[in-house]
């Protein structure tokens, strides 16, 4: 009992120590983590590496994918990238075998586990920023390696009182009842790391033969692919493609690690043998990675193919406007600002296309009135998308909280647009007046023109032109406001008419304004150069 006490605390200790370590690398190194994915996806080679390399540093498979889901879901990369990134993610994650069985296994930890762990809380709890996180790390490196020594010291007494003889035939039935234990490991554990750790200090402790441990991993793997299933049910088309990869790839890995165990093993102990090196753990790790790596191989002649695969299995259903929108991506908040950004750009343009009908055709069709109302719930949907991002995650940076605000006011005059748009009276009008319907055909070049170029890069020039033609027709509404009513006075036009006119006129301007002042604030979240003391 007392054994089995040392074990779970040992193995809370590593979690534990994993939670702190990964959630202080994120928070350390967040950004230039966030760049290196971006910039180094140019091909499925730099994919892979850029996904291997992040994972390693942050120890953490799962934050990797879900930096990589928000990349996709805000459109930053292609879903034939993010294979690349989810791929060398699974090989990264293999860095935590070597980490434990080059250090973990073979230094006292008790010499430096408890100085890092003070060090690191006295770090979070007086300082702040990236002082605060070094000190999450420091702490979770101490736990990491603290909890790896309780399981060794706890596995020592495992393999005295318990032995796995009876699976040492190496049957078909022994070898999957074994890949089960390891799938088993890491959906309790949530944590493939966890698992993989345990079975090395059972290794270590000559609880497990060399065999079992490797088909264990080959089990751990493919339980790694449940929570990713889970964590995405609801989610976006994106986020299911990006975790069916992420399954694909290990039940390949584990096909082919359970196919070829005999080869595999064989080599693994021949080269250890040239090399003069005969550590079972070390081997692990190195058993690990290589079928990550024959995985790999395997995938990159038939990328095309398994791209294909999986856009069959994880269908797009439609091409909704907030298809961009994605709760996964809500902590990595330049993902979640880009995502709303792209998702506003597409519901101004869903508007202009329905504005344009409606005044060329003159009247408000239904199919007009339900691009609007799929436009009004889009926006619903996105400012509850806002909302749900926290202020806290603005609060990192001045550049992000602008952003926020800039978002923010784009909701609004999108929103103000939309009720414009939908006024009733005013578009029947339009053909009655001579200088409503010259400001008709102004405004509708305007809505081609915003049609046609608006894009998810900058547009500063098109924000230009729609100022300038606010500008104009708010001067011109003054002017002609003026004139009318002068008229008007002097009993060469109908009272009725006028007030109809100037309205109109009214209705015009706040189109195009509402349009221009939204149009501005996406284009200062992109630059992340708003300024609050300048305009609404």
């Amino acid at each position: 009992m007392e054994t089995v006490s040392i074990v779970i605390g040992g193995i809370g200790l590593f979690l534990l120590g994993m939670i702190l370590m990964t959630d202080g690398m994120k928070a350390l190194a967040g950004d230039s983590l966030r760049e290196t994915l971006s910039k180094f996806t140019g091909g499925i080679f730099r994919s892979i590496a850029s996904g291997a390399a992040v994972t390693a540093v942050v120890q953490s498979s799962s934050a990797t994918t879900l930096m990589t889901i928000g990349f996709v879901s805000a459109g930053l990369i292609t879903f034939t990238q993010s294979i690349g990134i989810v791929l060398g993610a699974n090989l990264g994650s293999t860095s935590t075998g070597w980490i434990v069985s080059f250090i973990g296994l073979k230094v006292s930890v008790t010499s430096f586990a408890f100085p890092l762990i003070g060090i690191g809380a006295l770090l979070k709890f007086f300082t702040e920023g990236k002082w605060a996180a070094q000190g999450m790390v420091f702490a979770g490196f101490g736990l990491l390696f603290l909890g790896i020594g309780t399981l060794q010291n706890g596995m020592s007494g495992v393999a005295e009182s318990f032995t796995l003889e009876s699976f040492n035939e190496g049957t078909f039935i022994q070898m999957l009842a074994l890949v089960v234990v390891g799938l088993v490991m890491t959906v309790i554990m949530q944590s493939s790391s966890t698992a993989m750790v345990i079975t090395l200090t059972a290794l270590a402790a000559e609880a497990l033969s060399f065999e079992q441990a490797a088909i264990l991993v080959v089990g751990q793997n493919i339980g790694t692919t449940l929570k990713a299933y889970v964590a995405t049910i609801g989610g976006t088309v994106q986020a299911r493609r990006t975790a069916m990869t992420h399954i694909l790839f290990n039940v390949l890995v584990a096909l082919i690690a359970f196919i070829f165990l005999p080869a595999i093993v064989a080599f693994i102990k021949w080269l250890g043998s040239f090399l003069h090196y005969d550590d079972p753990a070390v081997s692990l790790a190195f058993f690990s990675t290589l079928i990550y790596t024959l995985g790999i191989i395997v995938v990159i002649p038939f990328l095309s193919y398994f791209v294909l695969l999986i856009s069959r299995i994880v269908p797009e259903k439609d091409n909704k406007l907030t298809k961009y929108l994605d709760d996964s991506v809500l902590t990595v908040t330049p993902v979640a600002v880009e995502a709303t950004r792209r998702t506003l750009i597409r519901i101004m343009k869903a508007i202009v296309i329905a504005a344009k009908e409606l005044n060329e055709g003159k009247i408000l069709t239904s199919s007009i009135q339900k691009q609007l109302e799929e436009t009004e719930l889009a926006l619903n949907e996105t400012r509850q998308f806002v909302s749900r991002m926290g202020n806290q995650a603005f609060s990192n940076t001045e550049k992000e909280y602008f952003q926020h605000i800039a978002l923010i006011h784009a909701i609004d005059h999108l929103e103000r647009l939309l009720k414009a748009i939908r006024e009733p009276g005013y578009i029947e009008y339009v053909t009655s007046d001579d200088l409503t319907l010259q400001l008709s055909e102004n405004m509708n070049k305007l809505f081609t023109t915003i049609a046609n170029d608006l894009t998810y890069d900058q547009h500063g020039d098109l924000v230009d032109i729609v100022k300038m033609n606010s500008l104009s027709i708010a001067d011109m509404r003054r002017s002609s406001r003026k004139e009318i009513i002068e008229r008007t006075a002097l009993q060469k036009a109908d009272i009725d008419a006028t007030i109809q006119t100037v309205n109109t006129l009214q209705w015009i301007d706040r189109i195009v304004y509402h349009l221009w002042r939204g149009l501005h604030h996406l284009n200062a979240c992109l630059e992340a150069t708003y300024n609050v003391k300048n305009g609404e």
